[in-house]
């Protein structure tokens, strides 16, 4: 189940950076948009590439000790998986923060680094675009 759901989202991954690529820019010669759809998409797979790069790195570094404690019982999660990984990389990118999940050792500096990209990368991206020059 895991392996077919892994799966579903690296092709959803791939239709979105085709769409991005065949689309950038068409829809601003046909429709008056005052920012581009394809701005939402590069923004999207920017930060699910990023999400995905993490929960690598958390992967890895879990193999050889214990990166995260269960917020409620305290106790260390062992035997992580790939999607819990992935979960907690994507509740950290996104700043959500739910608790069930807490960093412990060197995993807490790389998760306030991963929670800075998740609000410095999307802003800068955005503010270039709405401060392009258009002529």
């Amino acid at each position: 189940m895991a392996h077919a759901f892994l799966g579903i989202l690296v092709v959803l991954l791939l239709l979105q950076l085709g769409a991005f690529a065949r689309k950038k820019g068409e829809l601003s010669k046909t429709h008056k948009l005052s920012l581009d759809w394809p701005l939402y998409l590069y923004i999207f797979t920017v930060l699910l590439s990023i999400m995905f790069i993490f929960a690598i790195i958390y992967y890895v570094i879990s193999l050889n000790t214990p990166i995260l404690i269960n917020g409620t019982s305290g106790e260390e999660v062992v035997n992580y998986t790939f999607l819990q990984t992935l979960y907690y990389s994507g509740v950290t990118l996104l700043s959500i923060g739910y608790g069930d999940f807490t960093p412990i050792g060197p995993t807490r500096f790389l998760s306030i680094f991963q929670a800075f990209l998740g609000i410095v990368i999307p802003t800068v991206i955005f503010i270039k675009e709405i401060t392009k020059d258009r002529t």
